[in-house]
């Protein structure tokens, strides 16, 4: 059918319908452009802003110094043969290497404060989103999102302040840390590091102490997990004082294992049911922290090993063999702090003694004092340098000559004026001299120049 012919105007109005039509829509692609255009300037300025920010709070970091990551670790000193006696240090840690650390007990600590370690470069984006909603909906420092690593930089450099500027620092030097050490030293250090309560720090000394188990490889895996809570909140889940908190903060963690996939429901639930105090050391073998085994001896090795070699004793962890013979420490204690062998006419009357072996010469024990209630005190035994006057007498003069010539203590000496080698003279305290007497005698009257006599025989 034939199309009906347009008029001039029709086709004028149609003309100008087209041409509103086409600039509507340039209209509209231009303001699409402007508002891209607006969006990406925004983005630039606002990374722009962030970078500068960041660089402005990551000024003052301090740098990644490798000594700072040296802790210090306990010394343990031995007796003669060879038995622990103690361990001295700043810090109470003993130290394990990541290969000696069993993939249960890295599990457990993984799945409790970062599942995604192996992931990440130092910092969980994933998870710093979460913590970042939670922070701005419930505060600042409402959740943390600190990787192990992001823990180690505090344990080592930064400290516990929670400020923007410093969580900014934290993840400088974490993405610091991950670029010089691997995975493995960085786990590492997290676990030698962290403080388990009891004034302790680390996983291995924790296991000591609250289990009684030397090596991480004889863990089961409730006690993995109570271990692996207690960073959190060390003294608030210390088994020995919380067993309550300690439970609960354990089942959390068997949960967390599971949940990751570290363990079967059926393990979980086997592991939640043992009562947390089923497998602790018993209270009456527990160490007490502020007894010092032994102190007086102990405090001689300090000062022998201060004074004769460069090592610090309180965090080189060296292993010090010792002449201590216990059994003889124990009896001098007793002599000192009972009526037993001496009466002691009060508590104040003090007293030290220095045990010998007299074949070798070594030192046997050592009692500082009596009845003292501090530790590394005055050691009466070693610390006071008086003159031992006439209570030598008996020991290097008249002794020598009982053992060996086999003097009776009424041998017959004659009390007169002696002189030295070099010809200077000796003489008794009043300078009177008493002619033919016993020993006995002279040591009753204190005479100084008869006791020469039987040490020169």
């Amino acid at each position: 059918m034939a199309q009906k012919p347009q008029t001039r105007e029709e086709r004028r109005r149609q003309q100008a319908a087209k041409t509103k039509k086409t600039k509507g829509k340039k209209a509209n692609k231009g303001m699409f452009k402007k508002i891209f255009l607006t969006l990406i300037a925004l983005g630039i300025i606002g990374m722009l802003t962030g970078i500068a920010t960041f660089a402005f709070m990551i000024q003052d970091t301090p740098k990644l110094d490798e000594s700072l990551l040296k802790d210090p670790i306990s010394s343990k000193i031995y007796d003669k043969d060879k038995k622990l006696v103690t361990e001295v240090g700043s810090q109470n840690r003993d130290y394990v290497a990541y290969e000696d650390i069993p993939k249960l007990v890295e599990n457990a600590f993984l799945a409790t404060e970062d599942v995604r370690f192996y992931k990440h470069n130092g910092i969980d984006i994933i998870r710093l989103g979460g913590a970042v909603i939670a922070n701005i909906t419930d505060g600042f420092g409402s959740e943390g999102a600190s990787t192990i690593t992001q823990q180690v930089v505090k344990n080592y450099f930064l400290g516990f302040e929670k400020t923007i500027s410093r969580k900014a620092q934290e993840a400088w030097l974490a993405y610091q840390l991950e670029q010089k050490y691997t995975k493995q030293q960085i786990f590492e250090m997290y676990v030698n590091k962290i403080y388990m309560s009891e004034n302790m720090h680390g996983v291995l000394t924790a296991s000591k102490t609250y289990f009684g188990k030397d090596d991480l490889s004889e863990l089961e895996l409730h006690e993995a997990a109570l271990l692996a809570g207690m960073p959190q909140s060390p003294n608030n889940y210390n088994p020995f004082t919380n067993p309550e908190k300690a439970e609960k903060r354990r089942n959390t963690v068997l949960y967390l294992m599971q949940h990751h996939g570290f363990i079967s429901q059926e393990q979980k639930e086997n592991a939640q049911k043992i009562p947390v105090e089923s497998s602790l050391v018993k209270e009456e073998n527990r160490k007490n922290k502020n007894e010092e085994p032994f102190d007086a001896f102990v405090d001689m090795v300090i000062e022998e090993v201060t004074e004769k070699t460069d090592f610090d004793i309180f965090s080189d962890g060296l292993e010090i063999y010792t002449t201590l013979d216990q059994n003889a420490q124990k009896h001098v204690e007793t002599i000192l702090n009972t009526d037993a062998a001496v009466q002691f006419p009060n508590n104040e009357m003090q007293a030290g003694i220095t045990l010998l072996d007299t074949k070798t010469g070594e030192i046997r024990a050592i009692g500082g004092g009596r009845n003292q209630q501090v530790k590394r005190g005055l050691n009466y035994a070693i610390d006071v340098k008086r003159q031992p006057g006439s209570t030598i007498k008996p020991i290097l003069d008249y002794g020598p000559v009982i053992e060996h010539l086999r003097w009776g203590t009424y041998h017959m000496l004659e009390d007169k004026p002696m002189t030295y080698s070099n010809g200077e003279p000796i003489g008794n305290w009043n300078d009177k001299y008493n002619g033919i007497m016993t020993m006995r005698s002279a040591l009753l009257n204190q005479s100084t120049s008869l006791p020469c006599r039987p040490s020169r025989q």
